[in-house]
């Protein structure tokens, strides 16, 4: 590699990295759990936000309010989250599981049948074949 190549490709490296945003909220639709009310479900969403937040190197609005700064290794793991896939989708897989394991429904990713499979008439008889004729 060209000794000018190395500072150019450090250097487009830090405007991708810059280019990463924070989540603001999931992009996934969860509903409340069967047994769930509707101020337990806001408290909990409220709850896994936080979570899934700091899961991919943000800062919650409690760490926001109580430091004047925000230090640099939240930043540097912000930039180092988008190793495996976007930091979007993990802050979604962060809430979904936060959301899941405190008993709301959360999207099931698989596929969908539209109509259940059709039944046979009622005279339907599977073929079999003929029984083996007996020796005498």
């Amino acid at each position: 590699m060209k000794p000018r190549s190395v500072p150019l490709l450090m250097a487009a490296a830090l405007v991708v990295g810059a280019c990463t945003a924070i989540p603001s909220g999931p992009s996934v639709m969860v509903l409340p759990g069967s047994n769930k009310t509707l101020d337990q479900f806001l408290g909990d969403d409220h709850n896994c936000r936080q979570f899934a937040l700091g899961q991919v190197g943000g800062v919650s609005s409690h760490q926001a309010s109580s430091t004047a700064a925000v230090s640099s290794s939240a930043v540097g793991a912000s930039h180092a989250s988008g190793s495996g896939y976007g930091g979007q989708d993990q802050y979604d897989a962060a809430y979904i599981q936060c959301m899941y394991a405190s008993g709301h429904r959360v999207p099931v990713y698989g596929q969908m049948l539209a109509a259940p499979p059709a039944t046979p008439p009622a005279n339907y008889k599977p073929y079999s074949p003929p029984p083996a004729p007996q020796a005498p």
